[in-house]
C-alpha cells in the first residue's frame, strides 16, 4: 500500500473516531476534509446536478481541485479524468497526423522512378507552411464554437475534418497535391483550442496551469513521436512490400488515420462540463444560453488576448517551425539517414513529455507566491531564454560549409565498417552517387545485395550490403557533417526545446484569466497566434532560400524582440509586469464590456436546476 493511501485511510479513521467520540469541531472536520481532498478523495461526497457522485474533490463550480501524476493515473473516469485523457489523445492524434508527412520527406523527395514524387525543397517548405496556415482561421472559428456548442463536439468535428486530407496522402502524385492535403490536415490542429478549453472547464484555476500544460504538452508530443515512429513504420512497410518504396510510404498514413477515428470515438464518450452536456444543462435550467456573436465580440476586443496571440506565436509557433525543419536539418547537414534523423529530430518534440508541464507548474507556483504578476514574469524570462538558445543552435555551425552554400555536385563516399571494425571508404563516380557539395544522399542498393558502381580509385569494386539503402556524403571533412558538432547541436537543441515547451505551458496558465465569458474565443485567438508564428517561422524566417543555421539565428532574434510585448499585458484586478493592481488607473484591456448578467459557458446556476428535468436527462 502506498504512503499516500495510508495517510488517507488514517485521516478517515481519525474522522470516524472524532464523530464517535463527539469531539468534532467544524474546523477539525474541514481540516480532515482538506487532507482527504489533497489525496484526490471526494470526502464531502459532492454530486453533480443529476445526482452522480464525482470521483475527484471539486470546488463550488464542480471543477476538480487536484491534479498530478497520482490523480491522472487513476484512469479515465467521468467527468474530469475522461476529459483530460481523451482531450490529450485527441490532440496527440492531430499533431501526429500533421507532421507525419514531414517525417517521410526524404522518401517523398526521390524521383518518381525511385518511388517518390520528386518533391522540391520549396514545395516541402510550402507544404509545411500550409499544414499550420489553415489552422489559423480554424482556431479563430472554433473558439466561438466551443462557447456555443461545447469543446467536446467541436473537437470531434476537427478530428473528422482532417481525415480526407490524410486519406489523400495515400494517393498523391505531386508536390502540389501534398501541399493541398497538408492544408486540409492542418484544420485538425485547431484541436489545441478545444483541448485547452475543455481542460479549463474541468479544472480549478489553482491547478489549471499544470492541467492545461500537461494535456497540451502530451498532445504536442505527437509532433516528436511521429518523427520517431513514422520512419520505423516505413521500414516495416518496406519489409512487408518487398522494398516497394512508392507503396510503402503511402501505406504509412493508415496509422494517423486510425488515430483520428479512435480518438474521435473516445471524445464522444465524455461530457461537455463536469455536470453534463450543454443541451442537458440548458434543459435542466442550470446553464445560460449564449449568442456566439456576442461572445466573439467580447473576446476579439480584449487587448491582452491580442498580445498573447503574438507571444504564443513565439513559442508554439517555434515548435511548429522546428517540427518541419529539424529532420531535414539532420538529414541534409549531418548526412544522417531518415531513421536516425527522425530519432534525433523527435527529441525536440519529445520534451513535451514533461517540459510543458514544468511550465504550467512554474506558472501555478509563481501565482501562489506572487500572483498574476509572477505568472507574467515567469513567462517572459523563460521565453527570452528560448530565444537565446535558438541563436546558440545556429551559432554551433554558422561558420562551417553546408549544402546550402554551393550549387555544385561531387562524387559521394560511403564508409563501411567490416567485421574487424576497420573502416573502408568507398568513393563512387556514377551519376547516381553524385551529391551536393557538403551534402548527402540516400541511394538504393542492388536487389542482389551487392553494390558495383565503380570507384575513383578501385575499379569495379563490389561491396557487400545488408540494408536496402545507404547514405553517401561529400568526403570534405570541413563540411558540417565532418566537424563532430552533432553532440553539441543535440545538447543545445534539447535546452532550446525545454524552454519552448515551458513557455507554452506558462502561456496557458494565463489564458483562463483573460476573459471568463469568452474563454473559448480567447483560447482560439491565442492558439491561432501559435500557428501564425509557425507560418512566419517556416515560410519567411527559417525559409528555403537561406542556410538553416542562419535561419535559426534570425528566429532567435525575433523571439527575444517580440517577447518584449509581454510588458503590455495588464489585468486591472491583478496588475502587470511593471504595474501593480490599479497602477494604470481606469485602463481596462477589455474594450467591449460583457452585457449585464452574462457569464461564461462553464458557469452554472445550480439554484435554477429543474429537478424533474435533471433526473430525466441524466446520463452516465
Amino acid at each position: 500500500m502506498s504512503a499516500q493511501m495510508q495517510k488517507a485511510e488514517q485521516a478517515i479513521d481519525d474522522l470516524h473516531g472524532m464523530v464517535d467520540g463527539k469531539m468534532t469541531t467544524q474546523a477539525q472536520i474541514e481540516q480532515l476534509h482538506d487532507t482527504l481532498e489533497s489525496h484526490a478523495i471526494n470526502s464531502r461526497g459532492t454530486k453533480d446536478v443529476f445526482g452522480r457522485l464525482f470521483n475527484l474533490p471539486v470546488d463550488d463550480e464542480h471543477k476538480a481541485k487536484v491534479f498530478g501524476c497520482g490523480v491522472i493515473m487513476k484512469g479515465a473516469q467521468q467527468p474530469h479524468l475522461r476529459a483530460f485523457w481523451t482531450a490529450t489523445f485527441g490532440f496527440f492524434s492531430c499533431f501526429f497526423s500533421v507532421f507525419a508527412p514531414a517525417a517521410l520527406v526524404p522518401y517523398l523527395k526521390r524521383s518518381v522512378a525511385e518511388g517518390g514524387i520528386a518533391l522540391t525543397r520549396s514545395q516541402g517548405a510550402d507544404a509545411g507552411s500550409a499544414a499550420v496556415a489553415s489552422t489559423i482561421i480554424m482556431r479563430m472559428l472554433c473558439g466561438p464554437m466551443c462557447d456555443a456548442f461545447g469543446a467536446r463536439k467541436t473537437f470531434v468535428l476537427l478530428l473528422l475534418l482532417a481525415c480526407p486530407g490524410i486519406i489523400g496522402l495515400i494517393f498523391i502524385q505531386s508536390g502540389e497535391q501534398l501541399i493541398f492535403c497538408r492544408l486540409v490536415i492542418g484544420l485538425g490542429l485547431a484541436a489545441f483550442v478545444t483541448c485547452q478549453v475543455w481542460c479549463s472547464q474541468m479544472f480549478n484555476k489553482k491547478v489549471v496551469g499544470i492541467a492545461n500544460a500537461t494535456a497540451g504538452g502530451w498532445g504536442n508530443l505527437g509532433g516528436g513521436v511521429t518523427q520517431l515512429v513514422m520512419p520505423q513504420v516505413m521500414l516495416g512497410m518496406l519489409g512487408a512490400t518487398n522494398n516497394n518504396v512508392n507503396l510503402s510510404w503511402r501505406l504509412c498514413f493508415i496509422v494517423p488515420l486510425a488515430f483520428h477515428i479512435v480518438s474521435a470515438a473516445c471524445i464522444l464518450s465524455g461530457r461537455d462540463l463536469p455536470d453534463g452536456n450543454y443541451k442537458q444543462l440548458e434543459k435542466a435550467g442550470a446553464k445560460q444560453k449564449v449568442k456566439g456573436s456576442v461572445v466573439a465580440k467580447i473576446g476579439l476586443s480584449n487587448v491582452n488576448a491580442w498580445i498573447l496571440f503574438l507571444t504564443y506565436g513565439l513559442c508554439f509557433g517555434i515548435e511548429l517551425t522546428m517540427n518541419n525543419k529539424v529532420v531535414p536539418y539532420f538529414n541534409r547537414y549531418y548526412a544522417l539517414n531518415p531513421q536516425m534523423s527522425g530519432i534525433l529530430g523527435s527529441c525536440f518534440g519529445l520534451m513535451n513529455l514533461f517540459a510543458r508541464s514544468w511550465g504550467g507548474l512554474l506558472s501555478d507556483a509563481m501565482n501562489a507566491r506572487y500572483g498574476m504578476r509572477g505568472r507574467l514574469w515567469g513567462m517572459w524570462i523563460v521565453q527570452t531564454l528560448e530565444g537565446v538558445m535558438c541563436i546558440c543552435m545556429g551559432l554551433v555551425t554558422i561558420n562551417m560549409p553546408n549544402p546550402d552554400d554551393f550549387t555544385t555536385k561531387v562524387p559521394g563516399v560511403w564508409d563501411y565498417t567490416n567485421i574487424y571494425r576497420e573502416t573502408t571508404t568507398y568513393t563512387f563516380n556514377s551519376s547516381t552517387a553524385m551529391v551536393p557539395r557538403c551534402g548527402s544522399k540516400q541511394i538504393a542498393t542492388p536487389t542482389d545485395g551487392w553494390l558495383n558502381y565503380g570507384t575513383a580509385d578501385i575499379a569495379s569494386a563490389k561491396v557487400p550490403l545488408a540494408d536496402a539503402f545507404m547514405m553517401i556524403r561529400d568526403p570534405d571533412n570541413t563540411c558540417i557533417h565532418g566537424q563532430n558538432t552533432l553532440g553539441l547541436t543535440m545538447i543545445v537543441m534539447i535546452l532550446f526545446s525545454l524552454c519552448v515547451q515551458a513557455a507554452e505551458g506558462l502561456h496557458f496558465g494565463i489564458v483562463p484569466y483573460v476573459s471568463r465569458p469568452a474563454l473559448g474565443v480567447v483560447s482560439g485567438m491565442v492558439g491561432a497566434g501559435g500557428n501564425f508564428g509557425g507560418v512566419m517561422g517556416s515560410k519567411y524566417i527559417v525559409n528555403a532560400f537561406i542556410p538553416l543555421d542562419n535561419g535559426f539565428i534570425n528566429l532567435g532574434i525575433v523571439i527575444i524582440v517580440g517577447s518584449l510585448t509581454m510588458f503590455g499585458l495588464y489585468f486591472p484586478e491583478h496588475g502587470g509586469m511593471l504595474f501593480k493592481k490599479g497602477g494604470l488607473g481606469s485602463y481596462d484591456p477589455q474594450l467591449i464590456k460583457p452585457p449585464a448578467g452574462m457569464v461564461g459557458a462553464d458557469q452554472l446556476n445550480y439554484a435554477n436546476v429543474k429537478t424533474g428535468t435533471a433526473t430525466k436527462t441524466a446520463t452516465a
